[in-house]
């Protein structure tokens, strides 16, 4: 077997172990403990003093061991901190300490497992490194998932808080009865938003925590427009359904541009896999061939500039590329 498909297998390997593993604590595990996620996302003190029994919930196997303060030391406060942030986010039922022992423990044994099968010590490394910076895209594919998700089905839930304000109940009311009959993640987010509120939360806090865990600019007007109303007055129910109308209309327009920025993002996508796919190809033909853009040169009378110009302008390719990618996405992101 050659480089490339040695590392494209170690690579595979361990993307599927995470997901395997992902799915495993998924069904096993729980959702993050109630109390702690309370009280780490509250900004009212007092209101954390009212804590309630939340009865004997199950605990995961990691949950026995504190990688978090293990790990703080090399990473610091902030990194976990913000994986504890963004596993929120994605609604990953881990901790950042259960987190990140289990990426490194599947990266060692993808790396493991593809040195044994290499018996080449620098591809397992190799293979490790992609594996412990495969959890990036997957995290911000997940979230993104997440928050279209919850958008696209906050203005039928803007409806039914509607229809329950018009029938001369409370907002919080209306929230509770929305939510018993709203499918995850919008059901969820909103059973969390009355359970901090019957702690003592205020609304508003409540709003900005949910804010923090589902980042979409949509529920944000929703919290401005309750806080407006909350503060100045006005009909609510009116509110909402015009705040619901508004939600449909930008969906609509993100659909619409969506359609328009496929093709140019497609071409962009075949145009960067193309050197990527054309390589591969011609390492799994002529390796020796191929193999000389990475390898230095060897001899005495060359100078380290053309010792080291294959893999220089291998490097400078890459670099390219990327950078192409990275300019065309932000011409195909448009805001609405």
């Amino acid at each position: 077997m050659d480089f490339m498909t040695l590392l494209i297998g170690g690579c595979m390997i361990g993307f599927f172990a995470l997901i395997g593993y992902h799915f495993h604590t998924a069904n096993a595990a729980p959702q993050m403990d109630l109390r702690e996620k309370l009280k780490n996302l509250a900004k009212d003190p007092e209101a954390m003093a009212k804590e309630i029994e939340l009865g004997g919930e199950k605990k995961s196997v990691l949950s026995a061991v504190d990688f978090r303060a293990i790990f703080a030391k090399f990473t610091g406060q902030v990194y976990m901190e913000n994986l504890e942030k963004e596993l929120t986010q994605c609604d990953i039922p881990l901790k950042p300490g259960e987190f990140i022992a289990a990426r490194l423990g599947l990266s060692a044994v993808a790396g493991i497992a593809t040195g044994v099968l290499t018996q080449n010590f620098w591809i397992g490394v190799g293979v490790t490194g992609v594996c412990l910076v495969l959890h990036i895209p997957i995290l911000k594919i997940k979230r993104s998932m997440r928050v279209d998700k919850f958008v696209l089905q906050l203005a039928e839930f803007l409806v039914l808080i509607t229809n329950s304000l018009r029938s001369g109940q409370t907002f919080l009311q209306g929230v509770d009865i929305a939510s018993k009959d709203s499918p995850n993640p919008i059901g969820m987010e909103f059973r969390l938003l009355l359970k901090e509120t019957n702690l003592g939360v205020p609304v508003e806090t409540a709003f900005n925590n949910m804010l923090i865990r589902v980042p979409s600019e949509d529920l944000k007007i929703v919290m401005s427009a309750f806080s407006i109303q909350r503060n100045v007055g006005g009909n609510l129910a009116d509110i909402m359904d015009q705040v619901a109308a508004m939600i449909r209309q930008r969906i609509a327009i993100q659909g619409q541009i969506k359609v328009l920025t496929t093709q140019g993002k497609l071409s962009g996508g075949i145009v960067g896999l193309l050197p990527v796919g054309l390589g591969a190809t011609i390492s799994m033909i002529n390796y020796d061939y191929m193999c000389k853009l990475w390898t230095p040169r060897v001899g005495d009378n060359i100078d380290i500039v053309m010792r080291y110009l294959g893999p220089l302008l291998l490097a400078g390719g890459i670099f390219m590329e990327l950078l192409g990618c990275f300019v065309i996405y932000k011409i195909c992101d448009i805001e609405v």
